[in-house]
Order: C-alpha cells, then sequence, then structure tokens
C-alpha cells in the first residue's frame, strides 16, 4: 500500500508538470499527436488538481488533529483551575468558620468578663454606702453624746477639771470620727485600685483577642496564596 506523505505528494505535482509539457508528437503518428496531446494536457491538469486537493485534505487533517489536542489540553487546564478554585474556597470557607467561632469564643468571654466586673463594682459600691451610712451613724451617735455629756456638764457646772474632762472626751470622739472617715477614704481608694486594674485586665484582654483575630486573618490569607500557588505550579507542570 501507498503511503501518504509529502514525498507521494510531490511525485503527484512533478508526474502533472510532466504530462502537461509531454512532447509527444515526434514520437507517435502526426495524425494522433492532437488529440494524444490534449489528453496528456487534461490529465496532467487533473494529476495536479487532484494533487492540490489530496494536500488541502492532508492539511485539514492535520490542522483538525491539532485542534483536537488544544481542545483537550484546554479542557484539562480549565479541570485542574476549577479543582484548584473549588480547593481555595473550601479552604477560605473553613479559615472564615474557624475565624468566626474564635471571634464568637472571645466576645462571649469579654461579656462575662464585663459582667463579672459590674458586679464587681456593684458589689463594691454597696459596701461603701453601707460603710458611709455606718460611720455617719456612729458620727451623730458619737456627736449626740458628746452634746449630751457637754448639756450634763454644762446643766450641773461641774468643776473645771470635769469640764476639761468633757472636751478631752470630745476630742477623742472627734479622732474616732477622723479616723472612720480616714479609713473610708483608704477602702474607698482600694476599691478605686480595683476598679482600674479590672479595667486594664479587661483592655489586656481585649487587645490579645484582637491580636490573635489578626493572626488568624493573616495565617488565612498565606494560606489560600499558597494553596493557589501549589495549583499553579501542579497546571504548569501538567501542562509540558
Amino acid at each position: 500500500m501507498t503511503k501518504l506523505d509529502p514525498k507521494f505528494l510531490q511525485l503527484l505535482t512533478e508526474t502533472a508538470q510532466k504530462l502537461e509539457t509531454l512532447e509527444i508528437e515526434p514520437k507517435v503518428l502526426e495524425e494522433a499527436a492532437p488529440t494524444l496531446q490534449t489528453s496528456a494536457t487534461e490529465l496532467g491538469q487533473h494529476l495536479r488538481g487532484f494533487a492540490e486537493q489530496l494536500a488541502a485534505a492532508v492539511e485539514a487533517k492535520v490542522a483538525a488533529d491539532l485542534a483536537a489536542k488544544e481542545s483537550a489540553r484546554l479542557a484539562k487546564e480549565q479541570e485542574a483551575m476549577e479543582r484548584a478554585l473549588a480547593k481555595i474556597a473550601e479552604a477560605e470557607a473553613k479559615a472564615a468558620a474557624k475565624a468566626a467561632a474564635e471571634e464568637e469564643k472571645a466576645r462571649l468571654i469579654a461579656e462575662k468578663e464585663a459582667a463579672k466586673q459590674a458586679a464587681a463594682e456593684e458589689k463594691a459600691r454597696i459596701l461603701a454606702e453601707k460603710e458611709a451610712a455606718r460611720i455617719a451613724a456612729a458620727e451623730a451617735r458619737a456627736k449626740a453624746l458628746a452634746e449630751k455629756e457637754a448639756e450634763r456638764l454644762a446643766r450641773e457646772q461641774e468643776a473645771a477639771a470635769a469640764k476639761e474632762l468633757a472636751i478631752r472626751e470630745l476630742e477623742a470622739v472627734k479622732a474616732a470620727a477622723v479616723a472612720l472617715r480616714e479609713k473610708q477614704r483608704q477602702e474607698q481608694e482600694a476599691a478605686r485600685k480595683a476598679d482600674e486594674e479590672a479595667r486594664a485586665r479587661r483592655d489586656a484582654a481585649r487587645a490579645k483577642a484582637q491580636a490573635e483575630h489578626e493572626a488568624r486573618e493573616k495565617a488565612r490569607q498565606a494560606a489560600s496564596l499558597a494553596i493557589l500557588a501549589a495549583e499553579k505550579a501542579a497546571i504548569q507542570s501538567a501542562s509540558k
């Protein structure tokens, strides 16, 4: 079986050229030469046309094969790209869900800490009010006792020694009241410092939660970029 290749096509073209330029007249009878010359020319033209049609068909087949290969390559690349995008979307969804869960956990912790701090502040306020009321009652009782004692001393008009004693007792009551007020001030100062420390702890917790959120976001972006780079490298390797 003859192989259809460029050499065969060239042979057909050369044969057509030879038929079209074939010198018949010196080799045949004079009366047969015109008919044979015309037949040779027509045969050469037909053979040339056949060779051109055959060459065009071969080129069309080659082009179709190349197009089919290119289409298959593009389909393979498209499938790989879709798989890569699906993996990236899945990774981003998982990272987003994890970040949302962490944020919700941090929010609940912050709310719990705020509620705890509010309860502590309310308790400190109530204790301070009770202490202030107790001190006020003690001062009132002391004042009433002092006034009663002064009235008693005035009515009895005791000796100067007795008056001096009453004065000293009054001064002692005042000193006790001053001491009570100082104690209240110190307790209020301690409550204020405790409130400032609790506020600082809340601020630190919020800052830590924010830093952890930013770190998770950066890690998610880095993971997405790494996955995309890996998939791109895989696609390039597949295309080669």
